[in-house]
């Protein structure tokens, strides 16, 4: 494979622009020319779901609202991508809201959470993790990205994608693993990996936030307490004088142009990675409240 046949930008790993999520034109397509007005997206964490989404939006102009970072008091009967229903609280106003405008809204809706959601959706579009897991193709685009390098990336993509089933959140935190090692030794790190017993996941997530700088890896532990921070927020609270993406934690906020924050389903992972101290910790959510 040739990154100018499948025309990626390929960069190094660390500090770079924000990068644009890997193609997935067959996803996008299900999304797009479904004749469903609902669709329902219900897949675990690493799973993929918020970067397709964000990608979907990207290209179709429609509102997305995440119920995680950003609760609102009224759904509206518009278009609409609503994702992290999964964090919504059993009791909340927004669920009934949610459930009426499956069954009697008319504009088109896009539901996505990691549990099955807890009311009936009637018929609808449905995409769970086997749809989301890449294909080889684009497992290879990843570590090409990561990499720098396509033929380096043509070499070691088909193990990889064994080794992850293709789960994106694996071969994202692989990915970048590598990308750390020397170029001669890939190869025999990667073997490594499929000798580790327990969560492969946790083990990348460690073995990733090790190989950081200090300064990358205090911005990372502070961050993933954060919702999400701009260039000035980031600097008033201390936390970097040079935002920018830094995959496969820091990533750009979907909906919020020149936003970044560590993606839901790594912060819990880094907190234990990267535990700060309760003081710490309140000091830091209390200053970005205030804000």
């Amino acid at each position: 494979m040739s990154k100018e046949r499948i025309g990626i930008g390929a960069a190094r790993f660390g500090r770079q622009p924000a990068p644009k999520p890997i193609g997935r034109p067959a996803l996008l397509d299900r999304l797009s020319l479904s004749r469903e007005r609902l669709t329902v997206v219900v897949a675990g964490v690493g799973a993929g779901k918020s970067t397709l989404l964000s990608a979907w939006v990207s290209a179709c102009g429609v509102a997305l609202l995440d119920l995680g970072t950003a609760p609102v008091e009224t759904l509206q009967d518009v278009p609409l991508v609503v994702d992290g229903i999964d964090e919504l609280p059993a009791d909340s106003p927004l669920l009934p809201r949610l459930a009426s405008l499956c069954t009697t809204g008319t504009a088109r809706l896009v539901l996505a959470s990691r549990d099955s959601l807890p009311f009936d959706t009637g018929p609808a579009q449905r995409l769970g993790e086997a749809d989301l897991a890449f294909a080889e193709d684009e497992t290879y685009q990843v570590l090409a990205a990561a990499f720098g390098d396509a033929a380096a990336a043509d070499a070691l993509a088909p193990d990889l994608h064994l080794l992850t089933n293709g789960w994106p959140a694996l071969v994202g935190l692989a990915a970048a693993w590598l990308a750390q090692q020397p170029a001669g030794e890939r190869a025999a790190r990667l073997a490594v990996l499929a000798r580790v017993s327990g969560s492969l996941q946790d083990h990348l997530v460690g073995a990733v936030l090790d190989g950081l700088n200090r300064d990358d890896r205090d911005l990372v532990r502070r961050l993933a307490q954060l919702p999400g921070v701009d260039a000035a927020t980031a600097d008033r609270l201390g936390l970097t004088e040079d935002l920018a993406a830094m995959p496969p934690f820091v990533q750009p906020v979907a909906g919020r142009p020149d936003w970044f924050a560590v993606p839901r389903g790594f912060r819990d992972a880094v907190r234990r990675h990267l535990p700060m101290s309760e003081a710490a910790r309140l000091a830091l959510t209390t200053a970005y409240q205030g804000m």
